[in-house]
């Protein structure tokens, strides 16, 4: 598998422009570099959870993030893990899930859970004997040791009860049920740490947001909160005010957002520079950074995208990207967040065409690219935030 890797990877030409973070005087992200700087030295922990649709559902983008962070200041653990990890809707390649029992769950995508989706948009909703079983895992698949657990789940009328073990010896158990619905968080320092962690249902049903897994160590951790399918109206429409304390509670560093792909034909990017799609955007950001605090933010544009002409069926740039990239950059400096273009890296407008047809980049449909394809722009990125650090703490 890894020779087919390697030699798709050799077929497929260099693509990918270097693209600066745009941040003037490191204002945007000078609090997250603080968290660095600390845990370069030993002495912390630094935050990033990552707001997004497909472009990060699969891990593919923000692991290769994940994977330079960690490297450099330290591998602090995978973080906050949504309880909807399914190939319906999110992955991580750091950790590995299984579940059994009855689960449905409910997303900011489709609603349908009375406006209380966790910290990444997802609640998964369990029956009575219902349980899952997490494990962080290497780049070769092996566990990783955790010491810090979090469990985060909805309390409410009519539920039943949760419990939480680690390396199959019970660590915590207590009562879902209450008079009112409000979210709810177990969390606990396991010494001597573990590497497989259960949670489950008894009881009752029991709808859970997700945990955190933590080495315990200095380091960064880049916790990808993608949901397949999402836009800006997500999260104004399902995500709202309950969004803000799950933030809080979390206490990032920083607060990366990267929406848009599914909003780039949207007729209010094709008139009068894309104005229509300013209170979108800006009310999704606001949103989802309301409960930051003194956090960074950085804002990250979608792919640029292609479509079919359906009167002469040619391959065609989305006309709309232009605007929404510079939308997206004003309201990210109006907001104090930090800015990185994906559109300009992959080359500006028309070239979603030329990575569509890339061997071992291009998926056929002029929007998505490859594991491969999110790679090299994940490595772009990474080279800019990491010059951009540098460049920071030698000033």
């Amino acid at each position: 598998m890894l020779g087919l890797f390697l030699s798709v990877a050799l077929a497929a030409p260099r693509l990918g422009v270097p693209t600066s973070v745009v941040d003037p005087e490191h204002r945007g992200l000078a609090h997250w570099f603080e968290a660095l700087r600390a845990a370069e030295s030993g002495a912390g922990v630094a935050r990033a959870i990552h707001y997004g649709d497909s472009t990060i559902a699969a891990d593919g983008f923000s692991s290769t993030l994940r994977a330079r962070l960690q490297a450099r200041f330290g591998d602090a653990g995978p973080g906050f893990v949504s309880a909807g990890l399914t190939p319906q809707w999110n992955h991580r390649v750091d950790v590995s899930y299984s579940r059994g029992g009855e689960w449905s769950w409910r997303t900011i995508l489709l609603g349908g859970a009375g406006g209380r989706y966790g910290l990444g948009g997802i609640v998964g909703i369990v029956r009575a004997g219902g349980y899952a079983v997490v494990r962080a895992v290497g780049g070769e698949g092996q566990p990783v040791p955790q010491q810090h657990v979090e469990l985060w789940y909805q309390g409410g009328q009519g539920y039943g009860s949760y419990w939480v073990s680690a390396d199959d010896r019970e660590i915590g158990r207590g009562a879902a049920a209450a008079a009112t619905t409000d979210d709810r968080r177990f969390s606990l320092d396991v010494p001597g740490g573990f590497t497989k962690l259960a949670f489950g249902a008894h009881g009752g049903t029991v709808p859970f947001y997700g945990v955190v897994l933590e080495t315990g160590r200095p380091g960064a951790t880049w916790e990808s909160l993608g949901v397949i399918g999402v836009g800006s109206k997500s999260f104004t429409t399902f995500a709202g005010e309950n969004l803000k304390p799950q933030v809080e509670t979390r206490r990032p560093d920083l607060v990366v957002v990267m929406l848009g792909g599914n909003e780039a034909g949207y007729p209010a990017l094709l008139g009068k520079g894309g104005e229509g799609y300013v209170p979108i955007f800006a009310s999704a950001l606001d949103t989802i950074l309301a409960g930051k605090g003194a956090a960074s933010c950085l804002v990250v544009t979608p792919l640029d995208q292609g479509y079919i002409d359906e009167v002469d069926g040619t391959e065609k740039s989305r006309p709309g990207m232009k605007n929404l990239v510079a939308v997206q950059a004003r309201v990210a400096a109006q907001r104090g967040c930090a800015f990185w273009s994906t559109y300009d890296a992959m080359g500006g407008a028309g070239s979603a065409l030329t990575w569509a047809h890339a061997r071992g980049i291009g998926t056929g449909d002029l929007v998505h690219v490859t594991g491969y394809g999110l790679q090299i722009l994940g490595d772009l990125l990474g080279d800019a935030l990491l010059a951009d650090y540098d460049a920071w703490r030698a000033g």
